[in-house]
């Protein structure tokens, strides 16, 4: 096999191809494949003092497509390979080609073929599927088209790794904005609880859980007392306040298990796994309790605030029978002189 003419000049090169490389920048790493050893030989002593932005080459050698695979498990970030097309066997440099891009998956490795046998020359399909750069036979990849190939391979894939990193950012920006925005779409934007929908949604899985550990779930439903009082005596940024001082209390009430969503106006829903119905009414009273006993600061303002609570469990697929039980149980609290927990059997 005819190997590169090292006679050849290249007259274009500028002083600082040749300029001692940076210690603190990796080398790119360039692969040859060829089962001639004078080839690598040659093509080493070509390529051996060229640096490409400031960095200099290292230089990997790979007797066959195997031995190259191999060296590609463990060498990651391979920027540029030359590849021999009839080594081991005829198209073993096309199954190397197909190894890099489908099976790797690497799309950034900019890959050069030559041959000293002609007539087992890529066919075009090949050459754009497998986004080979180029083609060359041995005896006219001489050593000033072998450095104009290594460069522009070099640009290329600093180039392409450039756009993988934006993209990748790009991706991982988006993804994270899309989990904020499916995060805002399942709270309620006051009080930071959860809206009608997170609770919906939330229901049904406790509920599966439930059925499957046979385990009960609470549901309590609460309001706020003279609620309309509070925004008609202080103003609705008053009202506001209370609103969201309420779900801190309450929140601060609750286990890492439990559920508190708010769900219109003044009034929650909380779900309550795992503890039956007394173990719910206890959680409701301990909220009441601290709802009662602290008047919550509002605008230089202290307002007395007490809730209501019904209390059931549900036993049904769905929360909307326990719901209803629950709001009958809060209605007969409200009844009943407010302040005050009432429970609803199943």
């Amino acid at each position: 096999m005819n190997a590169p003419d090292t006679c050849d000049t290249i007259p274009f090169l500028a002083e600082d191809t040749y300029a001692e490389p940076c210690g603190e920048l990796a080398p790119w790493k360039i692969l040859i494949v060829d089962d001639d050893p004078h080839v690598h030989a040659v093509t080493e002593l070509i390529l051996r003092h060229i640096t490409f932005r400031n960095r200099p080459l290292r230089i990997y050698n790979a007797a066959s497509a195997a031995e190259a695979r191999g060296l590609l498990e463990q060498e990651p970030d391979v920027a540029f390979a030359l590849i021999d097309v009839v080594m081991e066997t005829a198209d073993a440099g096309l199954e190397l080609v197909r190894h890099i891009r489908e099976v790797r998956q690497d799309r950034a490795i900019r890959l050069v073929l030559r041959t000293g046998q002609p007539g087992y020359a890529p066919e075009q399909d090949v050459v754009l599927a497998y986004e080979i750069d180029d083609y060359k036979s041995k005896t006219e990849l001489t050593a000033q088209k072998l450095f104009t190939s290594v460069i522009a391979c070099l640009r290329a894939y600093e180039l392409i790794r450039e756009i993988h990193a934006l993209n990748a950012d790009l991706e991982a920006r988006v993804a994270m904005r899309t989990a904020e925005l499916q995060k805002l779409a399942m709270l309620d934007p006051l009080t930071g609880a959860g809206n009608r929908r997170h609770l919906e949604e939330r229901a049904v899985a406790e509920i599966a859980d439930c059925q499957r550990t046979s385990r009960a779930l609470g549901v309590i439903m609460f309001d706020i007392d003279h609620f309309k009082h509070i925004n008609d005596t202080w103003g609705h940024a008053v009202g506001d306040i209370v609103l969201q001082k309420v779900v801190q209390t309450a929140s601060a009430q609750l286990r890492a298990t439990d559920f508190l969503a708010r769900i219109g106006g003044e009034e929650f829903v909380i779900l309550v796994p795992g503890d039956g119905l007394a173990g719910a009414a206890h959680i409701a009273e301990r909220i009441r309790a601290a709802l009662a006993c602290s008047p919550i600061c509002a605008q230089a303002v202290s307002v007395p605030v007490t809730s209501s609570f019904g209390v059931t469990l549900v036993s049904e697929t769905s929360l909307d029978g326990a719901l209803v039980r629950a709001d009958e149980a809060l209605y007969q609290a409200k009844h009943g002189g407010r302040n005050q927990v009432v429970t609803a059997a199943a």
